[in-house]
């Protein structure tokens, strides 16, 4: 899911496919850069709106306790990098989401909403073939990043499985535009012997790994709560970004391929009850905010 939250970014100007660079504090917290990607997909793109003032990005980093020069330092890259557009209107900036980043938190939005439902299950895999010439390999790369993302294991040689078909059709999208739509095979199958579909499970994810995400989730958010309008919009952006992070790593399969103690749910339920519970506080902070600035 490395993913769309942690790719590496191109050229300035010319924003890579995959999602801008990111990175961790030296604690191994989040960095300015990647709570203001949260901040800008849960409060900006996920209502519909295209952009943000320079100073209240300042301010929801801020209550979330990133140095103002930080957050500023943030801005300047992913403006430099082409993923925000500034414009000057008097004394202050307003940022726009540039078209690639409105995708790609469109892309996170669409993912987190399948990742709180239940994966369908009719015992057919979602299988892709990608087997590009070396000269590729850079179009290639971005691409696995993004099926990694999707929730498509690796099985080696090229050969790629999901068990949630909800990614394909943006998959598909990335593969024409990278140049990779003529080396690429898209089929479904299934396996008639349990214990070898529980064999491919096993070779196609690491399933400890996740599990431990989840876990993590678990015991961080149980009995979060917020007292103030200022710490539930804490609370909720920690939650959302938490919340991306462990379905980066998780293919989201369906319960008949998990073992019975499977985390999963519990996460998901804890997600969407402390999410539902701390919404319209965090939305009122925001608002208190989100005011054009050359208002008085």
């Amino acid at each position: 899911m490395s993913s769309p939250g942690s790719a590496s970014g191109s050229a300035a100007g010319s924003p890579s496919a995959a999602g801008p660079r990111t990175r961790r504090t030296a604690d191994g917290g989040p960095s300015a850069r990647t709570l203001l990607l949260t901040v800008l997909g849960e409060y900006v793109r996920w209502p519909g709106h295209d952009g943000v003032w320079s100073p209240t990005a300042v301010a929801a980093l801020g209550a979330l306790g990133v140095p103002e020069a930080a957050t500023r330092r943030a801005i300047t890259r992913l403006t430099q990098e082409g993923w925000l557009l500034a414009r000057a209107e008097g004394r202050y900036t307003r940022l726009t989401l540039a078209p690639p980043l409105s995708r790609l938190l469109t892309g996170w939005t669409e993912r987190l909403s399948r990742a709180m439902r239940e994966t369908p299950w009719s015992g057919q895999w979602q299988q892709l073939l990608l087997r590009p010439p070396a000269a590729l390999r850079e179009a290639r790369a971005v691409v696995e990043e993004q099926l990694a993302f999707e929730g498509f294991g690796d099985l080696g040689r090229g050969v790629w499985i999901a068990a949630d078909p909800g990614g394909v059709d943006a998959l598909r999208a990335l593969l024409a535009e990278r140049g990779l739509a003529g080396h690429a095979t898209w089929m479904t199958s299934s396996v008639c012997d349990a214990a070898r579909e529980r064999a491919l499970v096993e070779q196609a994810w690491d399933l400890d790994a996740v599990r431990a995400d989840l876990e993590a989730f678990l015991a961080r958010f149980a009995g979060a709560r917020a007292d103030t309008d200022e710490e539930a919009f804490e609370l909720r952006t920690r939650l959302v970004h938490a919340w991306r992070l462990t379905f980066e790593r998780d293919p989201r399969l369906p319960a008949a391929l998990l073992p019975a103690d499977w985390p999963g749910r519990a996460a998901s339920d804890l997600f969407v009850a402390t999410w539902r519970g701390i919404h319209e506080p965090a939305e009122r902070w925001w608002a208190h905010l989100d005011r054009d600035p050359r208002v008085g």
